[in-house]
């Protein structure tokens, strides 16, 4: 579970992500990349309805936070991502979603 000094919480901060960020398309997953100015990445998870119904989005969002979990200690500190879910993830599998964010994240980080 991601703590809330690791969660982009208010429409603010998204919005100002979406205007200012690096736009990263992937297979299921739109990332927007923003440098935060801070010592640690936060993360914003985004599904609409157009994905599924309530079970379908909360089970991406857990498995995305999951992955986002694993994959953080590898990730450069000090971003904000935000990860909306495409409307025909809700019939991707695991390691197709893992898959995707390892490509779109693996865009966003500076080399």
């Amino acid at each position: 579970m991601l703590g809330r000094e690791f969660r982009i919480t208010t429409t603010q901060e998204y919005n100002n992500i979406y205007k200012n960020g690096k736009k990263i398309p992937g297979r299921f997953i739109i990332l927007y990349v923003m440098k935060n100015h801070l010592d640690h990445n936060r993360y914003g998870f985004i599904t609409s309805v157009k994905v599924g119904k309530a079970v379908i989005r909360n089970r991406l969002k857990r498995q995305l936070r999951n992955l986002v979990h694993q994959m953080d200690p590898d990730l450069a500190p000090g971003y904000d991502f935000v990860l909306i879910v495409r409307h025909h993830a809700g019939s991707a599998e695991f390691d197709q979603l893992e898959k995707d964010l390892k490509v779109v994240l693996g865009k966003a980080q500076p080399r």
